[in-house]
């Protein structure tokens, strides 16, 4: 069960008014490093998409803990917590520059066809196990 880290920075596009990163952009951070961590097992999510099978989100757990600033690097580690026939679920841990923990979110994903109908995991994902 691998484990990656996705890295990228904090911009204006992602704050408040305040400079702080509004709650939901910490799943905008989640959901790219989840594309990351699938095309890195050799799984491109891009070319499912194509193909007319999505991974569609079917539930979050998010416990933020410190805020990220505008201008702070921000590292998310991906780890794989379960696998099943039609969903796989993920943790991610996010971090800003100095490795303080901002916050550890959950979410399980459902594979789903162009009509919405749930279909078995791709065999690039159900072979993580």
């Amino acid at each position: 069960m691998g484990e990656m880290a996705y890295k990228t920075r904090v911009y204006y596009d992602d704050t408040d008014a305040g400079g702080v990163v509004y709650y939901a952009n910490y799943l905008k951070y989640c959901e790219r490093a989840k594309q990351e961590f699938f095309l890195s097992k050799g799984c491109d999510l891009f070319k499912l998409h194509n193909e007319g099978i999505y991974l569609v989100v079917s539930e979050v757990k998010a416990k933020y803990k410190k805020s990220l600033k505008l201008g702070d690097e921000v590292e998310v580690s991906v780890a794989l917590k379960n696998i099943k026939r039609a969903s796989v679920e993920l943790l991610f841990g996010i971090r800003n520059g100095d490795g303080d923990l901002a916050a550890e979110v959950e979410i399980l994903s459902v594979s789903v066809d162009k009509d919405l109908k749930i279909v078995k995991l791709p065999e690039c994902i159900s072979n993580l196990t």
